[in-house]
């Protein structure tokens, strides 16, 4: 996915597709209120109709709208305007991206992200858009001999951004957004693998990388450390599988002071069934 940032009028665009929001109660936001004037009314006479009430997450697209340069304009509902925060327009982005998804548009400028929220500004708004888009369009498919991606899937999408003086601060937003994405599509991708590929040994491997590629300290303990340390309730957990375990610790010194408190982050990996599975009862396991 190719992510771009701009600053323009939504009537200019000559893409595929343009995403614009509207509010419960049919109220159309300033990009909307742009095009609806630009197409002499048509929007706002189609909303009229009943065919889009704003609800949070609905969506309605619309083809060959007269006088902008777009092939489309996909209307999505951001809810009451009095309760549109944080969550609800990660929801409205995360419906854009489904609804966008599901036609043949390669490209799209989406102006949800020049909507305004408290305590929110512009960079936060472009981040938190690349996440939620990311995470939308995010496929495991290691493992298929074949995949089911469409011909014409959605490769470009373009935040806008209210003015060209935000257009750094939409830059800093989106590098922070991807960086976020690559993080969360690394730990999904290994949280999908199978534990015959994705053992202890291949984690520490996979640490390692990370740590070389990020600059940041590594330290993978073995079977014999963590015995000397005395670890014996990992080591007994670890003896249900023929792989031995890994203690890996990550470390990165960023903190602006030195006498900050440590963010510690905690997590394991199992190679086999624990029991979790098993004490879960199937669909429809209980009759009468």
């Amino acid at each position: 996915m190719e992510f771009n940032i701009k600053s323009g009028s939504p009537e200019k665009q000559r893409v595929a597709c343009v995403i614009v929001g509207v509010y419960e109660a049919r109220k159309l936001t300033f990009a909307a209120d742009l095009l609806d004037r630009t197409a002499n009314g048509f929007i706002s006479d189609v909303i009229r109709r009943g065919d889009m009430e704003g609800k949070l997450g609905s969506t309605l697209l619309l083809h060959s709208v007269p006088n902008v340069l777009c092939d489309r304009v996909l209307l999505v509902g951001l809810g009451k305007e009095r309760e549109f925060r944080a969550k609800e327009y990660r929801d409205a982005v995360r419906a854009s991206i489904k609804a966008l998804s599901q036609t043949s548009a390669t490209e799209a400028v989406s102006y949800l992200t020049e909507l305004t929220i408290k305590k929110h500004d512009v960079e936060w708004m472009v981040e938190q858009a690349t996440v939620v888009t990311e995470d939308v369009l995010y496929r495991f498919d290691q493992f298929k001999t074949k995949t089911d991606e469409a011909a014409r899937a959605l490769r470009r999408l373009t935040p806008a951004v209210p003015r060209r003086s935000d257009l750094a601060e939409g830059e800093k937003g989106l590098q922070t957004g991807l960086a976020i994405s690559r993080g969360m599509k690394l730990a999904r991708d290994l949280g999908n693998l199978p534990g015959n590929v994705c053992t202890p040994s291949y984690l520490a491997e996979q640490a390692r990388t990370l740590a070389e590629t990020l600059g940041v300290e590594s330290q993978i303990l073995e079977q014999d450390e963590l015995a000397t340390l005395g670890m014996g309730s990992f080591l007994a957990v670890a003896k249900g599988s023929h792989e031995s375990p890994r203690l890996i610790v990550l470390q990165y010194h960023g903190a602006k002071n030195a006498s900050d408190n440590p963010v510690v982050l905690v997590g394991k990996g199992i190679t086999f069934d624990s029991g979790g599975i098993s004490l879960k009862p199937g669909a429809k396991r209980w009759t009468k």
